[in-house]
């Protein structure tokens, strides 16, 4: 059996409609039930990876806006500041 670069190996249990699914996917696909959820596993990964992307970004914009002298001069005023 040809396993390119896959070295580890799992085994699960599905009820009769998660292997329908699967099965019927699959089908659809015209791919093996191994790959069809290889695929479903590195769509879920490259979301996984996308959704911490955005989190660090949007941690390090938030720290970059909170140090003194960023942003804008009206983002920390009173509304009780006068001119």
């Amino acid at each position: 059996m040809y396993t390119k670069d896959k070295t580890h190996r799992i085994t699960l249990r599905l009820n009769d409609e998660q292997f329908m699914f699967v099965a019927e996917s699959a089908a659809f696909l015209d791919v093996s039930p191994s790959d069809f959820l290889r695929m479903v596993i590195n769509s879920s990964l490259s979301l996984a990876k996308s959704d911490k992307a955005q989190t660090a970004l949007k941690n390090s914009l938030a720290k970059s806006l909170t140090k003194e002298g960023t942003g804008r001069e009206n983002d920390n005023a009173d509304s009780d500041d006068k001119l």
